[in-house]
């Protein structure tokens, strides 16, 4: 056991309310649970790096933090009051700072945190605790397809187990940090989607502010392409000093989650243009798309790339049908055979000695490693959150230690249970989201695109379940086939 008995409680409360709002029915005890997680999680993180100099310089000064507080509830409450006054803001909120990552140092390290996002998701549960308790609203549950009970079951699962393997993993800080950061958060985020009214003209606002978010990325990285300068990541700037190519990572730390936010726009709006009825705004759509292909070309992501092709094959084929994907596969699959011909992969240090381990940025050797790490602990893996420290300890000592591929960060991690685990999730979130006739909605189709767009991308980089993106499109795939289910328009 590496943690103490009050930091396994905490994480036990904070994964364990996230479960039960995922799975419980009753509106009353759903708000029960959210507000256990909501407290837990925060809670959690504090303890964890309570002692650290940088929170210990906050707390001895009781003015900044005072402030802290006082802005952080303000913020929160005209959020919820706005919510209540328009809920259709909500939702676009949600999807316009999705991928907001502000700097904030935490624990004597900067971290990237999604605190816009957090403040949505706080005003958005108090102003549905505000509707329920003040007024006794409750939510129009739809009838949702046995499919998407059983994800919101194998969701709540995965939380539960991520806080259980927490308690012998060798990194306990890291699985807090992904389940206080990540997890908790966002399952209280899938509910709050779920339950949303939406519609034709909502999801068509959703669209058009996460297009608009992109193409601010995309400016962003035309910008540093021209000044050959980055806002962020000291580390990538010194590589494009040395490099024949210069990578943009815009407004992220990583360019590779640069390329997968942009290849999520892009696919979204392939969906938006294959059924689309204006062709005046389809080829506005078009011109938006040509904009953020632009940009993920200067990001230089492979995995960006691969994830969009495999996102634009699934529109084609839902469609078109089977013989127009295979035309675009052949014709996407051209493309990319010319972008790593021409400058696709790093060509400035060419040598002898050069090899595929050189051409993939050292990730062979990370996946070797984890496939080994999970060879030593097969059953029950190392622990959540202990890739990284269990690859240094039994592996090497490398730069990064991250596995770039969420199968065998879980198989790690978790061991063969998290892996069987992490399987089925992924098979009954595919057959929800493709059921019925997928291919007769542009809404479902699209959420289905970007969702195999998603898991493509984490094949190379990881990050699956702690992408806010992951559970955002859940919710909406659950929400649009309960919708289906019960003939409701969406």
């Amino acid at each position: 056991m590496n943690a103490d008995p009050l930091e396994i409680i905490g994480m036990l409360a904070a994964c364990g309310g996230a479960a039960a709002a995922l799975v419980v029915r009753d509106d009353r005890l759903r708000l029960v649970a959210m507000a256990i997680a909501l407290v837990a999680a925060p809670a959690l993180v504090a303890g964890d790096v309570w002692n650290q100099p940088r929170v210990a310089d906050l707390r001895s000064d009781p003015a900044t933090l005072t402030a802290a507080v006082v802005v952080v509830l303000a913020v929160v409450g005209i959020g919820a009051a706005l919510f209540r006054r328009v809920p259709a803001t909500f939702p676009v909120g949600v999807f316009a700072v999705l991928a907001l990552r502000l700097p904030v140092q935490i624990g004597g390290e900067t971290s990237n945190l999604l605190l816009p996002l957090y403040a949505v998701i706080a005003a958005a549960f108090v102003a549905a605790a505000f509707g329920q308790l003040r007024r006794g609203e409750t939510t129009s549950h739809r009838r949702e397809p046995p499919l998407a009970l059983w994800l919101r079951r194998l969701l709540a699962a995965t939380l539960v187990l991520y806080a259980l393997q927490s308690i012998y993993s060798d990194d306990f800080s890291n699985a807090i940090e992904n389940a206080g950061f990540f997890l908790v958060p966002f399952a209280v985020l899938f509910v709050l989607l779920v339950d949303v009214k939406w519609n034709r003209e909502l999801l068509g606002w959703v669209l058009g502010v996460v297009v608009a978010i992109g193409l601010g990325f995309a400016a962003v990285g035309f910008a540093e392409y021209a000044t050959r300068d980055l806002i962020l990541n000291d580390q990538l700037q010194e590589a494009n000093e040395i490099h024949l190519y210069f990578r943009v990572n815009s407004l992220f730390h990583d360019p590779n989650v640069l390329g997968r936010y942009l290849a999520l726009t892009i696919v979204a709006l392939g969906g938006y243009i294959a059924w689309a009825r204006s062709v005046t705004w389809a080829w506005i759509a078009a011109g938006a798309a040509v904009i953020l292909i632009a940009a993920l070309a200067l990001s230089f992501s492979l995995t960006g790339f691969v994830a969009l092709i495999a996102g634009l094959l699934v529109i084609a084929l839902l469609r078109f049908g089977w013989r127009w994907a295979a035309v675009a596969a052949a014709a996407m699959l051209v493309v990319a055979a010319l972008f790593v011909t021409v400058g696709g992969l790093d060509r400035s240090d060419i040598g002898p000695e050069r090899g595929l381990r050189a051409e993939t940025s050292g990730r062979t050797s990370l996946v070797s490693g984890g496939i080994d790490l999970v060879r030593d602990r097969p059953i029950q893996g190392w622990g959540s959150g202990a890739f990284g420290r269990a690859y240094v300890d039994q592996i090497e000592v490398a730069k990064t230690t991250t596995s770039h591929a969420e199968p065998i960060t879980v198989a790690a991690e978790q061991g063969v249970i998290g892996f069987a685990l992490y399987g089925a999730l992924l098979v009954v979130s595919l057959l929800l989201l493709f059921s019925g006739r997928p291919g007769a909605s542009a809404a479902r189709a699209t959420v289905a695109a970007c969702y195999v767009a998603m898991i493509v991308h984490s094949l190379g980089y990881a990050g699956f379940d702690i992408d806010p993106a992951t559970w955002a499109l859940l919710a909406l795939g659950v929400a649009l086939a309960s919708a289906d289910a019960t003939r409701e328009p969406a």
